[in-house]
């Protein structure tokens, strides 16, 4: 899902800070991390990005946006609906440009950086080069405890079912081994009774 997520930032931020460069090639997807990764109510916060798979020794600029539209709900918008309210956001309009912080990419392709911002309902972190060649960003979703436990909960429950199935097709290849040996004996055996 981050990956997805990572390309539709993509997009989104060329469309932004492309400066007319007509037949450009596509532009770098780093990753972006946040931290906290939500927070527990809309409000200001300091978060701080984690990127990596930038271009190295480059300058980018990192901003919030705030996507238009109905309301993202961590664990019930699908990737789809996430993905709409990126491609929604028109950068001019729903970025804060104006507080956009310039970022200097280390020699392996990363950074991390603080910002101190306010969180609401569709809260996107972005950051990009001008010239549209490189891109990273990630949705920073509101997520009360209750919310937070279920997701945690759904998250547990996946990865049991995760563990159990991987256990089953341990036990069903184990017993086809078994149930191929059993077959080759009865074979073997009614051969040696004709002979």
């Amino acid at each position: 899902m981050r990956k997805f997520l990572a390309i539709l930032m993509a997009t989104l931020m060329a469309s932004v800070f492309m400066a007319g460069a007509a037949g450009a090639q596509d532009p770098v997807v780093g990753s972006m991390t946040p931290d906290p990764a939500s927070v527990p109510e809309a409000g200001d916060y300091e978060i701080t990005a984690t990127v990596t798979g930038m271009i190295p020794d480059s300058t980018v600029l990192m901003s919030v946006c705030t996507a238009p539209g109905d309301t993202l709900v961590p664990g019930v918008s699908s990737a789809d609906d996430i993905a709409a309210a990126a491609a929604a956001i028109s950068p001019l309009e729903h970025c804060d440009v104006a507080n956009a912080v310039t970022v200097q990419v280390d020699s392996a392709g990363g950074f991390t950086q603080a910002m101190s911002v306010t969180i609401g309902d569709n809260t996107f972190f972005s950051a990009g080069a001008l010239d549209g060649s490189q891109i990273a960003g990630t949705w920073v979703p509101v997520v009360d405890a209750e919310t937070a436990a279920a997701i945690a909960a759904a998250q547990a429950e996946a990865a049991e079912l995760a563990v159990t199935g991987t256990e089953s097709t341990t036990l069903a290849l184990f017993g086809a081994a078994l149930l191929m040996l059993g077959a080759a004996a009865v074979y073997g055996s009614r051969r040696f009774e004709t002979v």
